[in-house]
This record gives structure tokens, C-alpha cells and sequence, in this order.
């Protein structure tokens, strides 16, 4: 199979479809830089699972790549990996390996695959953005006769030990920016509770949630699969990577207006409420879904 570090750019996708980690001018080296990563633990997982059913680790598919994170990680593990995403500018600072290839095209339309070609497809953050019915049949058609699927999100964080502070960062999320996420947010906020994985093409499937449960202030089911431990300025640039912030400063910028900067906002009253300093270590966690399924 060919191999690349350049990226191929044949797009298949519109705006419609689309999302505003897509826009030309969002900053994808930010987001490169300031987005949680997925443990080694969450891979293992994902391997097990496939390993139950095939022994065949030679091709993978990664589904929304952005910068390649979890392209990187599979192509640790499989022969060849293929990552696809509908934004140039993400793949643009995506990482390169001489066993990934990249190429820009939507989650909808991976007709510049074959069929049965992939014994794993993975999706990390990226399935509410779907075409679901679109995307699971496209998806069964690619993977091979019992290959896995697999797909995970995390909904708004929570930072051990300061429940207040957790609050205003949801508020922040939820009201203040809540109208300027693009569509399909509230799907990984509910946990993917909403989407229904076709048993017609695929079947042992398997949810696993880790949530957040406020009464106890907890997961409710042990230690999340995603935690960092983050100073509050790492945190600060982490949020300034959500696509609603980037949405809400260019509509006020668009019409000439000055805005107080909800983020910075925000982290004044928590240093003074919390007596928070920007190089203070803070334990942040994120309610987390995982599922998987083998093609029928």
C-alpha cells in the first residue's frame, strides 16, 4: 500500500455537513496543543475487543482524525492506518508517520475506500457530528467480515475537588456559549444515550459510561478513561479550543463590537473565589462514553 506524508486533498464533503473545527481560520495548532489525550488504557480496550473476535491487525481507519491523535497511536499497533477529516487546516498539523495516510473527506462518504478493507474503525469525539444512519452503513461496508468498530466522547469537564468551579465551567459551556456550539453538542453531553448502533450490521455491542455523578462527586462508574492534570493556564487554553468560544469572539468580531471575553471572565472570579494562580496543578476529569461493535 502507498504511504505519505502529504495529505490528499480530495474533498468529499459541504458545508452543510459540516462543522466549525472546518473553518479556515480555526486554529488548529491550538487545538493540537491544548486537547486532552487519550490514555493507554483506553486503546488496550479498544484492542482487546477486536482481538476477541479477530486476529488481524493490518489495516485501521481513523474517522475524524483532526491532528492525527489517535492516528498516531494506531499506527503503533497496525501495519498500515488511513485517517480521514473533513479540514484541511486540522490535517494540515497533523502528525506524520511513513505508515499514515491522510486524505480530507466526510465520515459519510469514505467511497475512496473499498469494501471490507479495514479490520479496525475508530472515531474519537467526532460521531454527534454524523450522519448516523449514513455513517454506520458506510462504515459496515468498509470494515471487514468481523472487523470492530469503535467510537468514544467526553462531555464537560469536571476539576476534582472544586465542585464550584465545576459549576461556572458547565454554566460557561451550557448558557453563555450554549447557542453557539454547532449542531449535535447535546448528543455527547447525554453520553451518546441517543444513538443506536444498527444490530441488523453489526452485533456484540458494548457501552461502557463513565459519568459524573454530582450528588456523590464522582463517576459513577470508577476513575474516567480521560484525565489530565493541567495548570490553570493549560486549562484557560484548553477552553479557548472550544468550538462555541471560537464561534461566540467571531460573531461580536464580525460585527465590530466589543465583548468582554467570556474565558477570561470566568478564571478572575475562580482566582479570586478558589485563590487559584496560573501555575497552580489542577486534577480535571471528563465524563466519558466508549462503544464498540464487530461487523455481522
Amino acid at each position: 500500500m502507498s504511504t505519505t506524508n502529504n495529505i490528499n486533498i480530495n474533498i468529499n464533503s459541504d458545508r452543510e455537513n459540516s462543522t466549525t473545527f472546518a473553518d479556515s481560520d480555526y486554529n488548529s495548532t491550538a487545538y493540537n496543543a491544548y486537547r486532552p489525550t487519550y490514555p493507554s488504557q483506553l486503546y488496550s480496550k479498544v484492542y482487546d475487543y477486536h482481538a476477541s473476535h479477530s486476529s488481524s491487525f493490518s489495516t485501521a481507519l481513523d474517522i475524524a482524525t483532526g491532528t492525527g491523535y489517535v492516528a498516531k497511536e494506531l499506527s503503533k499497533k497496525f501495519q498500515q492506518v488511513y485517517a480521514t477529516d473533513i479540514s484541511p487546516v486540522m490535517l494540515s498539523s497533523a502528525f506524520r508517520s511513513s505508515n499514515i495516510q491522510y486524505s480530507v473527506s466526510t465520515a459519510e462518504d469514505l467511497s475512496q475506500f473499498q469494501d471490507s478493507t479495514f479490520d479496525l474503525v475508530t472515531i474519537g469525539q467526532a460521531l454527534h457530528w454524523f450522519d448516523r444512519e449514513k455513517f454506520f452503513k458506510e462504515v459496515w461496508r468498509v470494515l471487514k467480515q468481523s472487523g470492530t468498530l469503535a467510537f468514544w466522547g467526553y462531555s464537560f469537564n469536571v476539576i476534582n475537588g472544586y465542585p464550584t468551579a465545576t459549576k461556572k465551567c458547565m454554566k460557561l459551556g451550557v448558557e453563555t456559549l450554549g447557542d453557539y456550539w454547532d449542531p449535535g453538542r447535546l448528543v455527547v453531553d447525554n453520553m451518546y444515550k441517543e444513538v443506536v448502533i444498527p444490530d441488523k450490521l453489526f452485533r456484540n455491542i458494548i457501552w461502557k459510561r463513565y459519568e459524573f455523578d454530582e450528588k456523590e462527586g464522582q463517576m459513577s462508574n470508577g476513575e474516567s478513561l480521560l484525565s489530565e492534570e493541567w495548570s490553570v493556564e493549560r486549562f484557560k487554553n484548553y477552553i479557548r479550543t472550544w468550538s462555541s468560544y471560537k464561534n461566540y469572539m467571531s460573531k461580536y468580531q464580525k460585527e465590530n463590537q466589543k465583548v468582554e471575553d467570556p474565558i477570561d471572565k470566568l478564571f478572575e472570579e475562580l482566582e479570586k473565589e478558589e485563590g487559584w494562580k496560573d501555575d497552580q496543578i489542577l486534577k480535571i476529569s471528563w465524563p466519558f462514553v466508549l462503544a464498540f461493535a464487530e461487523k455481522k
